[in-house]
């Protein structure tokens, strides 16, 4: 007796409900939803003209209980059951990768997985799967094609695999210049990022919009592009006239952009208006 209470004592601990699954057979046993359990038995029957069916958590809690099994089901309240689709996914996930690459040129990917939300019998001829912005900042989200009558269906990915990112070597200051001495690409996991990981070193001049610590991922958010003008730095002021271009010295007053509008300080103290045209290069108007 008290081996037995031992051997039921071990099955109430390790299974965890999910809220999706899919089946093949129509009488769903315990095993399909824990394959390590050492015994089996019917929970339900599905009916033959059903391609998904819902049932409430608890039911199938009871349904375990009478077995002397405790699950847990405190994270969902209904469970949903999806009938499998047995069809060719390839295109979608050559459009997936397709993706992926073209964004991170490096990535690679061990492992990739698509699982449609509900069952589809066919795919369309010419389908096409519509990607969330986010994509690129998760290893696991939701995507949908469009079929002939252009009814939505959802489909669930997720990716195994590494992007290499560009992470600071030591801690940087806010507005800092990045460049090779205080960034270095390295290979992590592709998880999730709070935006678009920075995955190369830029042609362009950047600096970080706020302090970092070392050894951090960098994503679109903590860079920003260099001004062509800072505050404080002299410029060159071009006063066009006809074919005549004089040029003279002056100081930025304020930071900005290519075509920003600023003020700059000439020698004689006076302030006035120009237009940014190139690094640290600016036109009287």
């Amino acid at each position: 007796m008290l081996s037995l209470l031992l051997f039921f004592s071990t099955w109430a601990y390790g299974y965890t409900l999910e809220q999706n699954y899919t089946y093949n057979n129509p009488v769903i046993h315990a095993k399909d939803l824990f394959a390590e359990l050492p015994v089996d038995f019917e929970i339900l029957r599905i009916p033959d003209d059903t391609t998904r069916y819902r049932i409430d958590a608890q039911i199938i809690t009871k349904s375990f209980e009478l077995y002397g099994i405790a699950i847990d089901s405190t994270k969902v309240r209904y469970v949903n059951f999806t009938k499998e689709s047995h069809i060719d996914l390839s295109p979608l996930e050559l459009q997936l990768t397709k993706a992926l690459k073209e964004r991170y040129p490096t990535i690679v990917i061990t492992q990739l997985r698509i699982t449609p939300r509900g069952y589809l019998q066919s795919l369309p001829k010419e389908v096409k799967a519509v990607f969330d912005p986010k994509l690129f900042q998760n290893a696991q989200g939701t995507f949908y094609i469009l079929d002939e009558q252009g009814i939505r269906h959802y489909l669930d990915y997720a990716v195994t695999a590494t992007i290499n990112v560009l992470h600071t070597t030591k801690k940087v200051d806010r507005r800092e210049s990045l460049d090779g001495l205080n960034t270095q690409l390295k290979t992590i996991p592709f998880t999730s990022f709070k935006d678009i990981p920075v995955v190369e070193p830029s042609p362009h001049a950047y600096r970080f919009r706020s302090s970092i610590k070392a050894n951090v991922p960098l994503t679109q958010r903590n860079i920003e592009a260099l001004p062509l003008v800072i505050k404080g730095q002299k410029v060159t002021v071009e006063i066009r006239s006809d074919n005549v271009i004089v040029e003279f010295e002056a100081t930025a007053t304020q930071e900005a952009g290519l075509y920003d509008m600023i003020t700059i300080q000439k020698s004689d103290g006076k302030r006035v208006k120009a237009k940014v045209i190139g690094e640290n290069r600016v036109e009287l108007l």
